[in-house]
């Protein structure tokens, strides 16, 4: 028993103390440890970073598609043309009693005169010459209407006009043709413009037929 006892001792004292490691050995391995801890904080960040920038490419590509998306125009609604009214033309029928006409608008004819009124109006209109609606009638001041007349100041031909609209929408020219103050009727569903109105009138010669009307 002595002698394994004094067998172990000898080799407990030839193996000797484990050496401390060196300082070395320590800073290379902290080294090593920071080092792939760095490497591993920086894969785990470029790992993000690449999924944040493929998430903000879908988010680009899925706003420009929307933005992108063709949309299909409003339907447009043509609006109403304006009316053009109608044109002026010179007149080469029949005259009636009372007053001569040059022109008439196009697609008019004279439906007739009385002693005191000649109506102009459409061909297919037959209403009476009583009625002056959707017509253009030319007619004598009434005698028993003293004064001047009212509206805008105009001129027909060398004569002095008024021309003003009545409640109902007519224009009306009252003018001087130096022997006789005649007036013209024009109803506003024919569209003549004011200055069309006043050519009608420059047209018109009374003739002795022609009789004012009192009231």
């Amino acid at each position: 028993m002595t002698e394994s006892h004094d067998l172990i001792d000898r080799l407990h004292r030839l193996g000797g103390a484990e050496p401390a490691p060196a300082d070395e050995t320590v800073r290379r391995d902290l080294a090593r440890g920071r080092g792939a801890s760095r490497r591993r904080a920086l894969r785990v960040g470029t790992a993000s970073l690449t999924l944040a920038a493929v998430a903000g490419v879908g988010v680009a590509i899925a706003v420009s598609a929307d933005r992108t998306q063709p949309t299909s125009p409003a339907p447009s609604i043509a609006a109403p043309a304006p009316d053009a009214g109608v044109e002026l033309v010179a007149y080469t029928g029949r005259q009636q009693p009372g007053f001569v006409v040059t022109k008439v608008p196009a697609g008019f004819v004279l439906e007739g005169a009385t002693a005191f009124n000649l109506n102009v109006a459409r061909a297919d209109d037959h209403s009476g010459l009583d009625v002056f609606e959707d017509k253009l009638v030319v007619m004598l001041e009434s005698s028993s209407v003293t004064g001047e007349p009212e509206g805008a100041p105009v001129a027909v031909g060398s004569h002095a006009g008024w021309l003003r609209t009545s409640e109902d929408g007519a224009q009306i020219l009252t003018y001087d043709d130096g022997e006789h103050r005649v007036v013209v009727q024009a109803w506003e569903t024919l569209g003549l413009s004011d200055q069309q109105v006043v050519e009608f009138a420059e047209g018109v010669t009374v003739t002795d037929e022609a009789q004012a009307g009192v009231g």
